[in-house]
C-alpha cells in the first residue's frame, strides 16, 4: 500500500535580488501536501545521496556492478559545514606555526587588507 502525505511542512531559505547584491532577506515557505506519494519527496531528498555514491564508490568500481544490481547503502544526513568562528579559526591556525610563519602569515593578511582598505 503506497503511503501518502497530508499536511504542510515550513521551510526556510534565504535569497539575494540578484547574485551580487549586498542586500538579502530570510523566508519561510509553507509547502502544502495532499495526498502526495511518499516516495515521490524522499526520491528528490536522495538524489544527492545518490551522486555522492557514484562518484564515490560507483564509478570507480563500474566493472564490479551487474546491470540493475541492489546495492545497499547507509542514508548520511548532507554534510554542513561546521560553523567556526573566524577569529578561533584564526587563532587556531596562527597556534600551529612557528614564531617565524605566524610573523609572515601576519604580515601577508595585513598587506592583503591594506590593498583592499580604501
Amino acid at each position: 500500500m503506497e503511503q501518502l502525505i497530508n499536511g504542510s511542512w515550513i521551510i526556510a531559505g534565504s535569497m539575494k535580488a540578484s547574485g551580487d547584491s549586498p542586500q538579502s532577506k530570510t523566508f519561510r515557505l509553507k509547502v502544502h501536501f495532499k495526498n502526495v506519494p511518499v516516495q515521490d519527496v524522499v526520491a528528490k531528498a536522495l538524489e544527492p545521496t545518490k551522486i555522492a555514491w557514484v562518484n564515490g564508490q560507483g564509478r570507480p568500481n563500474f566493472s564490479k556492478w551487474t546491470e540493475n544490481q541492489l546495492i545497499e547503502i547507509d542514508f548520511r544526513a548532507p554534510a554542513r559545514a561546521p560553523v567556526q568562528d573566524p577569529k578561533e579559526a584564526m587563532i587556531a591556525r596562527l597556534a600551529s606555526m612557528t614564531p617565524e610563519e605566524m610573523k609572515a602569515e601576519l604580515q601577508s593578511m595585513m598587506d592583503a587588507a591594506s590593498k583592499t582598505v580604501k
